[in-house]
Parts: C-alpha cells; structure tokens; sequence
C-alpha cells in the first residue's frame, strides 16, 4: 500500500529521465538478487559486468536514441563477447564457466530487456496510460487470484497448477487473475471503443503469470524462498517486478504490431 501510489505517480509524473534512471536503479537490484539466486544453485555469474550490461540494456530501450539496429546488434555481440572473455580470464573456474557465463547473460536479457520495454512503452512511443493499464491488468489479477485460491483453491480439480515449481497456485486462482484482467480490459475497452483491450488484457495477465512461475521455478533450483529482503514481508524487488518481467514485452508487442485502439 505504500509504494502503489509512489509507483503510479513514477508512472505518471516522472519527467523521461528520471522514469529511465529509476528503472535502472530498479533493474540493478533485480539482477543483483537473480545473480544471488545463480549462486545459490551453483553458477558463479560476473556480476559487476553483468550488472553493467543490465543498466546498458534499460537505457537503450527507456530513452530514445538515435542508434541504428545494426548499433545495437553490434552491442548485444560485444556484451556477450565480453561475458566470454571474463570467463576466458578465470580458468581456475572452467569447471562451472558454461553455468556462470549463461547467468551472467541471462540475468541481463531476463531483466534488462524485459524491464527496458517498461521505458520503451511510456517514453518511446506509447506513454504513461498504458503502463497504469498494465499494472492494473497485473495488481487486480495478483489480488483476484490470492483470495479466489483461498477461498476454491483445490475445489475443482483438487490439484495446483505447478506442484513442484509452486505449490501454493491453483487453477482456480490462475482463472480468477484472467477474470479480474477482462473485466479491466473490458472496461477500459467501453471507454475508448476498443473491443480488442479485452484480448491485450487477457495476454498480458497470462504473462504475468508466466512471469512468476518462472521466478518461482528459480527459487526453487535455488532453494530459497525469497529473492532479497529489501521489502519486509515481500522479499525482494525480483519477487515485486517478476510479473512485469513477462508481461510488459507482451503489451509492448500488441502495442507495436496490433494497435489495439485502431
């Protein structure tokens, strides 16, 4: 309840450059915690560089440089150069240098690239509305399907959806989110006369689902619960944005080739 209204009014009022260093703040957090989840399953990730790249990552999609597409191919081969050479450079450390070269890329695609599309939807092309679209497709789902799960969880099919990735999240839980996520796609779709919200919303809110079961899936290779502890009683900012992670490219992408309001 504390950081909703901080988080829209980021969303709403930031001025551009102060929405992309937030989020690369945000971003360097979250890979920190995933490169803490990798060595806990066993990977030793290069995190100063991989940390780097992430922040890299969100700049180039939150602000609107004029660089080329061949620029930024050219980018992506020097990072991943450089990720290889680091683990050319530690040879005492070639038994684990495949797992800890995959993480260190990993973690900077998975949360570089994907929160990087936050900043591409609001200051790129789209704006601030769809962003508070998104969160509310993602924050009423969340909600739907916490107290849906308690109240019928097991009920139906008496089973969970992912047994050994989370226990805890049942079918009828997951149904409930997209509910909550159509009913705020369809409300937003009467008011802007745009049937195809309801489809956007639907996409985006299975994605967030995704987006957390994946988080879930590496917390438990990780045997941990939480990825961090700078959230008292929600663990880390990786556990807060894992969601978004997954469904803010999906918007991105219905944005950018449907155009929902046309």
């Amino acid at each position: 309840m504390v950081l909703v209204p901080a988080v829209l009014a980021a969303v709403v009022w930031a001025p551009g450059w102060l929405f992309a260093l937030l989020l690369v703040l945000l971003g360097l957090q979250a890979v920190r915690e995933f490169y803490g989840l990798a060595e806990a399953a066993g990977s030793e990730p290069q995190r100063l560089l991989g940390m780097a790249l992430t922040a890299g990552v969100v700049l180039a999609l939150a602000l609107p440089w004029p660089v080329t597409a061949r620029l930024g191919v050219a980018g992506a081969g020097a990072a991943v150069v450089a990720v290889l050479l680091g683990a050319l450079c530690q040879p005492e450390k070639m038994r684990t240098s495949l797992a800890s070269a995959g993480a260190t890329l990993l973690g900077a695609a998975y949360v570089g690239l994907f929160l990087g599309t936050l900043g591409a939807i609001r200051l790129q092309a789209f704006g601030s509305a769809w962003l508070v679209f998104l969160l509310l497709v993602v924050w009423l789902g969340d909600t739907a399907a916490l107290y849906a799960g308690r109240a019928w969880g097991g009920r139906i099919w008496k089973r969970p959806m992912a047994p050994r990735v989370s226990p805890k999240k049942s079918w009828e839980g997951g149904l409930a989110s997209v509910a909550a996520a159509a009913l705020v796609g369809l409300a937003v779709a009467l008011w802007q006369s745009a049937p195809a919200l309801v489809a956007v919303a639907v996409a985006v809110n299975v994605a967030a689902q995704l987006g957390d079961l994946i988080e879930s899936l590496f917390k438990r290779g990780a045997a941990v619960k939480d990825s961090g502890r700078l959230l008292p009683g929600h663990g880390g900012v990786l556990d807060r944005i894992d969601a978004m992670l997954l469904a803010a490219p999906v918007l991105w992408c219905c944005l950018a080739f449907f155009h929902p309001l046309r």
